[in-house]
């Protein structure tokens, strides 16, 4: 298969439930609308309901049935609130199970070093640590589909980190560069999968349970619209222009999701040179070094365990 689009998505998808954080912009708004478009009930957890339920509407057709796609209240950034969204899920008895969980809620390169209302650096608590938490909540409810997949959002960005000693100052306390520390989040995105896989195949779900992680490409997102410095401006500048479409970057997080061919811990991205631009395939991370070093991995990973409170005991 040489491209891959959404005409190659499954014509039913009814039987399926998927839970997508942040949908409110972008690739996410896409993500919801096409699965919902499919048939899939879906749980679109975000920040701010009311400016996710309008993105959507701001694209769907008249025709379009999207009754099965249900928004809810969901700061990825706070633990508590994290904590509550799950427990609804959980008790939720119209809940059968999970069959895909799109981790996809993100905030790049902030210009000025914010902390969560839990005290952990911004991009670090919404990219990195309120996933990890909200995985491991979710997971009794995503170990009762038949086949299911995670999913966490990685980028490009994830190759601006060089230096080892990064993974000492996790929560940047002591430096803060707002691409680097975006990079490392990104980065997360790649040693949360790999660390999910080990705790998947000790529990002999690895055949049941599909982990993979995903680079959108260069996509014209309203992600672009508070970062900082050079790199910022430039790509607001060329925004319109070079970048692809919303529609197009969603297509790597959907080929992962419903495509079986994909493997198991793979990373899904645009197939152009540059990685840019381009169809989805299997390609290979970037940063490589770092990314698949199994003592960083373990390090973020205690780190992620040890700030969430996460328990991955499924027993």
């Amino acid at each position: 298969m040489k491209k891959w689009t959404t005409a190659e998505m499954p014509k039913d998808l009814s039987n399926k439930l998927y839970v997508i954080t942040g949908t409110s912009s972008g690739i996410g708004t896409v993500l919801a609308y096409e699965l919902a478009k499919g048939g899939a009930r879906v749980i679109a957890a975000n920040r701010n309901v009311e400016k996710a339920k309008k993105a959507i509407s701001n694209i769907q057709n008249e025709k379009d049935d999207l009754s099965s796609l249900r928004t809810l209240k969901l700061d990825v950034s706070s633990l508590n609130s994290i904590r509550e969204f799950a427990n609804k899920i959980q008790e939720d008895e119209s809940i059968n199970q999970i069959d895909g969980l799109l981790l996809n809620a993100g905030i790049m390169a902030l210009p000025a070093r914010k902390v969560s209302v839990d005290g952990f650096e911004m991009q670090m608590a919404t990219n990195v640590l309120g996933h990890h938490l909200l995985t491991s909540l979710l997971l009794p409810k995503i170990i009762l589909a038949n086949q299911s997949v995670i999913l966490s959002t990685s980028s490009s960005a994830s190759s601006v980190p060089k230096d080892p000693k990064l993974w000492d100052d996790l929560n940047a306390e002591k430096k803060y560069d707002p691409w680097e520390v975006y990079g490392m989040s990104k980065m997360a995105a790649i040693h949360f999968r790999d660390g999910l896989r080990k705790i998947l195949k000790k529990e002999g779900l690895g055949n049941k349970i599909k982990v993979v992680s995903t680079h959108p490409g260069l996509t014209a997102t309203p992600l672009f619209d508070d970062s900082a410095g050079v790199f910022g401006k430039v790509f607001r500048m060329v925004k319109g222009l070079f970048m692809m479409t919303p529609e197009q970057g969603a297509l790597s997080s959907l080929r992962a999701l419903l495509d079986p061919t994909m493997d198991d811990g793979s990373f899904i991205g645009p197939k152009g040179l540059t990685g840019f631009s381009g169809y989805p395939k299997q390609i290979d991370v970037y940063n490589p070094k770092l990314s698949l070093d199994p003592k960083l991995q373990e390090k973020m990973w205690n780190y992620c365990n040890e700030t969430t409170g996460a328990n991955w005991k499924l027993n």
